[in-house]
């Protein structure tokens, strides 16, 4: 399956340079951050500058063969030497993904998180938590509150796995764990625009549009927008969420663009705290029951705002600056009531009434807001006896972060899960808790140098960050002001073995503030880090349709905060976590009209050194075997032509819920089907969720060992028309 693209000179117009062949779902895509490319045997793409747009054919396939997230220059993923795998936007159209954790099922070794959890918990890559970079730069927020609202707004989402903190920092440091990258789509010269309207089960009305307008030559304006509401198959939990992400390009002269982005999203629902974890897997209450107060709670409501600028100006052909500056806030106020089996006598059931809690109320307001900018040269020269993408930077990154629990000890009421009557009611708001305000301001720069010999290609990058760190809290034992410097490597090579295989393997390391840390006044205050040795093997094979990667790799947490006995609230940083793992991710398409995926993880991830938590206690949330097989059939001629067909199945095994381990939560695997039926200009879509109905669990962050019960089976219809 080939795609044409056609190479661009510094002597083009910048209006010739950006268009665009749309054949996405989304019309079409904008790529500032790296090239989307379906062959990558030209050799003038390896570290290409990030500004340089390739026009592509029609893409209905799911290969994209060069990323920039791992390097921040648009590189073949062949030559990488790192675990990268990218989700594009025909793969997010065809399988009817509407959240980033729907999308992150096809890559292997991904934990992500709901967005019904996004508050509570970080998504995971190989064990550790990961950052959610929004176009290259971090929007921090405590836990993963950035989790898009849409993917309507997104081209690609790029999923780099092991620490990046060489070239990527802000807030309170860089990914432990990996990255993900979402890329949003950009505007693009020719005239293009969809609306679509998506209804189903759980009364879901969800109208979305994409409109591309070209201003005059030289400017174009794009608009993506979504709207959705809907119900849920938990009594009372009735989600709206909308989002909005305006953008403009101005051309100013051939070698020299200005592309500013706007977004702003949305979430509101009356908050979900899960299922009491040993009485839901047990049967013996409602998996549809809300554990909580339906009268007079507040919903909890989630908003983003970000303004990015970004700049890019090519001085010759071997040489580009990328400036890019975002400013964002984050407000998020929680109203929550939950069930909390461990809050003393109170929190256990009676005999008597076995599935009958107390319930719990708590409101959390969050703020934050934060001003970040980085700034990239790029240059590609020969020397020193091969080719060299020398990239130099410095980036600034201000953050600051307000986190209030107002909590109430005293129950509300009780309520039977297993035959609930909903009449509890939240009362007045509670005013008494504890706060935490964090200031983060972080100064860095980093050098990489990507170099080329024959089949030898080796990188290199070092970054020097000083991070200042101060948190204030009402409970003074826990406030302290601290600045860390650091000096971060990470080294790698990748080896031609044949046409279309080479051999890699990676060094890197991590570094990240201890936020979390509570600490006694004049006690030592050190980063957490992490550590990461890589190799495998990537493949590209072309003429065989055949793509993918296998890697081995083992990644350790350092410095981790664990408690101290008979110190309640107080926290020593001796503690450490490892990973150790195996994945297999494979794209086939044999056909034009056909394409198969498959992707697999091992992942054994322990607690390895701690006081108070039993050494081999598995990391919560990690299956230790994960997976998925999908395929997508598009027919292209005959009385069928215009429909397509797909299908997938997803599985991962039991995983602990909590630390300590308290219980593991079941396995299971789930089946999604799509058919898709094109007669332009309109799409009909029907898409299938969790077809064999598995009643199952997922694991779920709150207080305590809670569950969250997965979506029953579940139809949808998309009605799509180009404009």
């Amino acid at each position: 399956m080939s795609y044409a693209h056609e190479p661009t000179t510094g002597a083009k117009s910048w209006a010739n340079r950006t268009r665009l062949v749309i054949g996405t779902a989304l019309a079409g895509t904008f790529l500032a951050n790296g090239v989307d490319a379906q062959e990558s045997g030209n050799g003038e793409r390896e570290g290409s500058w990030a500004g340089e747009i390739v026009v592509l054919g029609k893409r209905d396939g799911y290969v994209v063969q060069e990323g920039s997230s791992a390097t921040r220059t648009s590189t073949p993923l062949l030559k990488v030497p790192q675990s990268i795998q990218v989700i594009n936007s025909s793969l997010i159209r065809d399988q009817d993904r509407r959240s980033l954790a729907d999308a992150l099922v096809n890559v292997s070794g991904v934990v992500a998180s709901k967005p019904e959890e996004a508050h509570t918990s970080q998504s995971l890559i190989r064990g550790f938590r990961s950052e959610i970079f929004l176009d290259g730069l971090p929007a921090y927020a405590t836990n993963a509150l950035v989790d898009p609202t849409s993917l309507v707004g997104v081209d690609r989402i790029e999923v780099v796995k092991g620490p990046t903190s060489t070239v990527y920092g802000g807030g309170a440091g860089a990914p432990l764990g990996g990255l993900i990258n979402i890329v949003s789509v950009r505007p693009a010269e020719r005239a293009e625009a969809y609306v679509a309207f998506r209804t189903g089960r759980w009364s879901t009305i969800n109208p979305y549009a994409d409109v591309n307008v070209p201003i005059t030559d030289g400017i174009a304006l794009r608009v993506t927008g979504e709207l959705q509401t809907a119900d849920s198959w938990t009594d009372y939990f009735h989600t709206e969420r909308l989002s909005i992400q305006p953008s403009i390009a101005f051309g100013l002269g051939s070698p020299t663009r200005l592309t500013i982005m706007g977004k702003y999203d949305r979430r509101e629902a009356l908050e979900f705290t899960g299922l009491p974890q040993d009485a839901a897997l047990a049967g013996t209450i409602r998996r549809d029951a809300f554990p909580g107060a339906t009268s007079g709670q507040p919903k909890t409501t989630i908003s983003n705002k970000l303004l990015t600028a970004e700049l890019q100006h090519r001085f010759s052909k071997d040489v580009g600056l990328t400036v890019t500056a975002r400013y964002y806030e984050n407000i998020a106020n929680r109203y929550g009531t939950f069930t909390y089996v461990d809050f003393g006598a109170e929190g256990r059931p009676a005999d008597i009434e076995p599935t009958s809690y107390p319930i719990f109320k708590l409101y959390q307001p969050q703020s934050g807001n934060e001003f970040t900018a980085d700034a990239n040269l790029l240059v590609n020269t020969n020397m020193i006896g091969g080719e060299h993408n020398i990239l130099v930077g410095a980036n600034y990154d201000r953050t600051n972060s307000l986190n209030k629990l107002n909590f109430v000890s005293t129950s509300i009421g009780r309520i039977d899960l297993a035959d609930p009557k909903y009449n509890l009611s939240y009362g007045a708001i509670p005013t008494d808790g504890n706060f935490a305000d964090d200031k983060f301001n972080t100064v860095a720069v980093y050098v990489q140098d990507q170099a080329t010999s024959g089949p030898l290609h080796l990188s290199g990058s070092l970054r020097y960050t000083s991070t200042k760190i101060k948190r204030v809290r009402n409970t003074g034992v826990l406030n302290f002001k601290e600045t860390y410097n650091r000096l971060i490597p990470r080294v790698g090579a990748t080896l031609d073995f044949a046409k279309g295989v080479a051999l890699f393997a990676g060094y890197a390391t991590g570094f990240r503030g201890a936020v979390t840390f509570n600490a006694l006044p004049g006690q030592e205050i050190k980063p957490e880090t992490s550590e990461s040795y890589e190799a495998g093997v990537k493949f590209a094979l072309n003429d065989a349709h055949l793509w993918g990667s296998v890697a081995v790799y083992q990644l350790e947490r350092r410095n981790v905060a664990v408690a101290v006995a008979g110190q309640p609230g107080v926290s020593v940083q001796t503690g450490k976590q490892r990973a150790r793992g195996f994945e297999v991710d494979v794209t086939w398409e044999p056909l034009r009209s056909l394409s198969l995926l498959a992707n697999y993880a091992y992942t054994d991830a322990i607690v390895s050194q701690d006081t108070t938590i039993a050494v081999g206690s598995d990391l919560p949330r990690v299956p230790k075997h994960s997976g998925r097989v999908a395929t997508h059939y598009r027919f292209r001629s005959g009385a069928a032509k215009g429909l397509s067909l797909g299908a997938g199945v997803t599985g991962r095994t039991s995983r602990e819920n909590f630390l300590p381990n308290r219980g593991r939560v079941p396995g299971y695997a789930t089946v999604d089907a799509q058919a898709s039926y094109n007669f332009d200009p309109f799409t009909l879509t029907a898409s299938f969720a969790n077809i064999l109905d598995e009643r199952a669990f997922d694991t779920f962050q709150y207080l305590a060992p809670v569950v969250n019960p997965t979506q029953p089976r579940s139809a949808y219809i998309i009605l799509r028309m180009n404009l």
